[in-house]
């Protein structure tokens, strides 16, 4: 058993190392899934597909059957048959329209697919940082709590000592109910972007340790205007407004096609009748105006949204070259834990009180906070700007 115990040994040594490890973003990219942005692009480019499928050839539908029967009852003759069938054909003369849908759809599919794939990973990168940094939040609060206590332990030592009044312990007192509750808020928050982080990627549903983003890319300011005119994301919107505009004059075309072929075959008796010719159907009052009216308003809002949402990508991209640029470019994050120790030595030797202490405590953990604060939102700034240019390399 013994022998047993100890070959076991390695293997468990192993295993609690692996979970402990922290989860680097690597990692989470292997675990992701298939993003929601992603599935609305395959999505919208299927429905485009079958469309085009739909009006493939010379027919504006499905050809439509009819199978006729009846007795014939002659005087003298008795009772036959007449037999018979009609098919209807309907045209479809616009080959021109379903081309430019076929020749759209052929340019925006790798676009749409690329521009979703960036989204989804700009959106997975964002919430693999915000929970990061909800981790390291969460341990500084909880060291602090842990500061705080001892720092009460001391203040009550002092104050039976005979050193202190009073409401020096209740200073600390009143300071550690409220990094109790501050603990608790950070717990909420790292619990709400591990949520978010866990609707990404198949990770556990308690929050585990994440790796250090490591240092911020380079991102290269030269050329920036001719670089976002070439992002993937602005030529998959162009080719998105394209594919619904063509996809629009498709469907009206369909619309107003009217004529269609018309055959049939019928055996009445002894003789046998075959015909074919044309046939139109005639428009209600108003009807081809109203759905030409109709293409029109729809493209007129295609076009306003396409717009719109260059301009937004404009604004998107503006905000964040202006705002790397007003960004310290550092990664450091300050360790104030030997200056924290310098103030429990004086307190506990007395050469501090705790309405003395208790401030400096608090300018050293903010400015821990806000170290931590500017690496994520370096990084973040960053992941955006990647996702909106060709290439983060000259």
């Amino acid at each position: 058993m013994r022998t047993l115990f100890i070959g076991a040994l390695p293997c468990l040594l192993f295993v609690q190392a692996a979970a402990q490890t922290p989860l680097t973003f690597q990692d989470i990219q292997g675990k992701a899934r298939p993003a929601p942005q992603q599935w609305r692009a395959e999505a919208l480019l299927a429905e485009r597909g079958l469309q085009f499928q739909e009006s493939k050839g010379f027919l504006r539908e499905g050809p439509s059957v009819a199978l006729l029967a009846g007795p014939r009852r002659t005087p003298g003759s008795g009772t036959s048959t007449d037999k018979g069938f009609e098919v209807d054909l309907p045209l479809f003369l616009s080959p021109r329209t379903r081309s430019a849908l076929e020749s759209s759809l052929g340019k925006a599919h790798p676009l749409m697919v690329e521009a979703a794939r960036r989204e989804g990973q700009f959106r997975l990168r964002s919430a693999y940082l915000d929970a990061w940094l909800a981790g390291r939040l969460v341990a500084l609060r909880e060291a602090d709590l842990g500061t705080v206590d001892r720092w009460l332990e001391a203040a009550k030592a002092r104050l039976e000592a005979g050193a202190d009044p009073a409401f020096q312990v209740s200073l600390v007192e009143g300071e550690r109910l409220k990094v109790q509750q501050e603990l608790d808020e950070a717990r909420i928050q790292e619990a709400k972007t591990w949520g978010a982080l866990v609707a990404l990627a198949d990770l556990p549903v308690a929050p585990v340790a994440l790796a250090e983003p490591g240092s911020v890319p380079v991102i290269y300011t030269v050329d920036l205007d001719r670089r976002l005119q070439e992002s993937p994301l602005r030529k998959a919107l162009l080719a998105q407004a394209d594919l619904e505009t063509q996809s629009l004059r498709l469907k009206e075309a369909q619309a107003l096609s009217r004529w269609s072929l018309r055959g049939s075959y019928a055996q009445e008796g002894d003789e046998k009748v075959t015909r074919i010719g044309m046939a139109i159907r005639l428009p209600r009052p108003g009807e081809s105006a109203a759905i030409r009216r109709n293409t029109e308003v729809q493209l007129r809002a295609v076009q306003g949204e396409a717009r719109q949402a260059l301009a937004e990508l404009d604004a998107r991209a503006e905000s964040a070259f202006s705002r790397i640029k007003k960004t310290p470019a550092s990664t450091v994050v300050p360790d104030f834990a030997k200056s924290l120790e310098a103030v429990s030595l004086r307190l506990q030797e007395g050469r501090e009180r705790p309405s003395d202490a208790l401030p400096i405590r608090r300018q050293l953990l903010e400015s821990q906070m806000a170290s931590l604060r500017r690496v994520h939102t370096q990084h973040l700034l960053v992941a955006e700007l990647q996702t909106l240019l060709p290439e983060v390399n000259p």
